[in-house]
């Protein structure tokens, strides 16, 4: 597997310099608590937060603490445990060969297999945590992430299948944790019990990410069209691009490529003890109903 090169970032970036970097590198060596942060990762939350420091810093302290508090998401992202391997055998995760016209990677999801109960919401977050990273690492930076959710096939069965908890942290890693620009999560074959989705959700849901869902009705399946170009979408709903079993099958190859990098990456993570101050648990950031409290930063 062929990760992106640094080197290539500052050619693609003006706004990205060396002296940001070192002054970013010299916050976290004061910061005890905080795993190695590599030039890779340095260089996505950088361009995640528009290159400026200290949003830089907050996305850096969210994400590593996200990923040390949620074990049941981020460890064991591994396409032989049979848990990671059943959920991309029922959701596919299709992320598309080609970008939008202004530089945006876009990932479609759809269901292979309907039957609610095999259906795991937090398996199915560890599935996209991993299409996400394997984007990430293999194309560096790029000018934003729209996500496409297909509902077709989707029931009230599988809402009852959530969970509040659950899908607050995974609000929270769509909205604080992740080193990237999310633009937009677009959703087509809306269901019409949609609302009781986002009612779950909204409470701990920032303005920012409220402000990118679009909702597409089955009535006028065109519609997603005038945000994303007909050309590089899937042929099934409509556009001239490849086979969503085609892009399915190459996006799943590319993340068992990743099988040592996810394995290893396990090993970056907080290590609460050496936090300056008190140390912290799951309820200290998540509180009792599982909303994540603001981080305070030195």
């Amino acid at each position: 597997m062929n990760f992106f090169n640094v080197q290539d970032e500052f050619k693609k970036n003006p706004e990205l310099n060396e002296e940001d970097l070192n002054h970013l590198r010299e916050w976290i060596s004061k910061q005890p608590h905080l795993p190695l942060v590599t030039d890779e990762l340095l260089v996505l939350f950088f361009h995640s937060c528009f290159y400026r420091l200290e949003p830089t810093k907050v996305t850096i302290e969210s994400y590593f603490t996200l990923r040390t508090h949620s074990p049941e998401l981020f460890t064991k992202r591994d396409t032989d445990v049979k848990s990671v391997l059943e959920a991309f055998k029922t959701i596919s995760f299709c992320a598309l060969p080609e970008s939008t016209p202004d530089d945006c990677k876009v990932i479609f999801i759809y269901a292979k297999r309907v039957e609610a109960e095999l259906f795991v919401l937090a398996d199915f977050i560890k599935a996209l945590s991993m299409v996400i990273d394997m984007l990430l690492m293999t194309s560096g930076t790029f000018n934003g992430l729209i996500i496409i959710y297909d509902m077709k096939g989707f029931s009230l069965s599988h809402v009852g299948r959530l969970g509040i908890n659950m899908m607050k942290k995974y609000v929270y890693f769509l909205q604080d944790g992740l080193p990237a620009r999310l633009k937009a999560i677009h959703t087509i074959n809306t269901a019409p019990f949609i609302d009781m989705i986002t009612s779950m959700t909204k409470p701990f849901m920032k303005k920012e990410l409220t402000e990118k869902l679009y909702y597409h009705s089955t009535t006028d399946p065109e519609s997603i069209f005038k945000y994303i170009p007909k050309e590089i979408m899937p042929i099934e709903i409509g556009g001239s691009g490849q086979p969503l079993k085609n892009i399915n099958d190459d996006t799943f190859e590319k993340i068992k490529e990743m099988k040592k990098w996810f394995l290893e990456e396990e090993n970056y993570r907080v290590d609460e003890q050496k936090r300056p101050g008190k140390p912290k648990t799951e309820s200290d950031y998540f509180g009792v109903e599982g909303s994540f409290k603001t981080l305070n930063l030195d």
